[in-house]
């Protein structure tokens, strides 16, 4: 079988989209240690993609992903801080058929008690719009999740209002904060 072979999408090596990312963990039943720190980019331009024809058995190109890790650095028990970019892919014609951009979809942090295999992932994330907009979300998290849930590596992406939990547990939540703003703001 001929396949053409993908191309290599490329990180921009010198990006100056600047985003601070801001962490606060609050009321927490123990230790939450960063597993994941990324940021996701997709390309925004289709037309730049192959067409069916050009794809074996001629399904829809995927949209080509990318993810792009960050620091975070720990400022207390607390409270996290971090640099990403938003221009951090090179906008480019990898198809032979125009420019493809790419875009962050969105910036996104895993919580794990110690990091261990199996326990749950508390996932907190700001999406393109919410980036766009100034950034800044709350998200709850039930505590009988803590550290593991009855499922393994179970995903926990908790709720952005109190009023979704049960009324009998949300005496029972901890919570985490994120913003991020461009960093010359």
């Amino acid at each position: 079988m001929d396949k053409k072979q993908r191309p290599q999408y490329k990180e921009n090596p010198s990006p100056v989209q600047a985003y601070r990312f801001r962490m606060h963990i609050h009321d927490a039943p123990g230790p939450l240690k960063v597993t994941v720190s990324a940021t996701q980019h997709d390309v925004v331009t289709p037309a730049c993609l192959p067409v069916p024809n050009d794809n074996p058995g001629g399904h829809l190109s995927p949209v080509p992903t990318h993810d792009i890790p960050f620091q975070l650095e720990r400022v207390s028990d607390t409270e996290y801080t971090g640099i990403f970019h938003a221009d951090g892919m090179i906008d480019e014609d990898y198809h032979g058929r125009g420019i493809c951009r790419w875009a962050v979809i969105q910036a996104q942090v895993q919580l794990k008690a110690s990091g261990a295999d199996g326990e749950t992932r508390f996932i907190v994330s700001l999406d393109k719009d919410e980036l766009s907009s100034g950034g800044a979300k709350t998200v709850y998290y039930w505590k009988g999740g803590y550290p593991r849930s009855s499922l393994e590596d179970f995903p926990d992406y908790g709720v952005t209002s109190r009023k979704d939990i049960r009324e009998d547990l949300r005496g029972d939540l901890f919570s985490v904060s994120i913003t991020a703003a461009e960093a010359g703001r």
